[in-house]
């Protein structure tokens, strides 16, 4: 195996070791279905392979991937004639059910997530994505507006919007 070869599949090995996961809960979050969402993971890490074997240079791995997800979600929404905001909240509950607790608890958690799902659902996309990658997958400022392509001030600008018209929503 020649030395550029093996360090392509290094790099994506080490991308995919650090990625995979948040990813995944990217996508999940926006589909809310296990199968739908390891599909379009497996899509974002093959097309990410597709970059690096054509030798493209990927200069921030954060940002590409996951606005390469970002657009792989849209594009399964346009495919499937999904309206925006349907999603299967009954599966996402079922998933984050732990079995040790009582069935009052387990509904609580449900009503509560799906109300939460339901107010990101309404947020603008700029609004959801800096939320989500700040609060979710607890990133960084710095990673949050390295992905979004925005100044650390404006990023922060964009959590805090989202955060008071997310109260709004859940308020209302």
């Amino acid at each position: 195996m020649n030395e550029q070869k093996k360090y392509k599949e290094q790099f994506f090995s080490q991308l995919y070791d650090e990625y995979l996961g948040r990813i995944y809960r990217f996508i999940y979050f926006k589909v809310s279905s296990e199968a739908v969402a390891q599909d379009l993971t497996s899509e974002v890490f093959t097309r990410l392979w597709k970059q690096i074997s054509l030798d493209k240079e990927v200069k921030n791995p954060s940002a590409f991937l996951f606005t390469l997800a970002r657009n792989i979600v849209i594009d399964y929404y346009r495919e499937s004639n999904k309206e925006k905001g349907n999603t299967d909240i009954d599966s996402v509950a079922n998933a984050i059910e732990d079995k040790k607790q009582n069935i009052h608890n387990d509904a609580q958690i449900k009503e509560e997530f799906q109300a939460v799902t339901c107010a990101m659902d309404q947020l603008k996309d700029e609004y959801k994505q800096a939320v989500f990658l700040y609060y979710v997958e607890q990133e960084p400022i710095t990673e949050v507006a390295k992905t979004m392509g925005k100044s650390q001030g404006a990023t922060r600008v964009l959590i805090s919007r989202g955060m008071k018209q997310l109260r709004q929503i859940l308020e209302s």
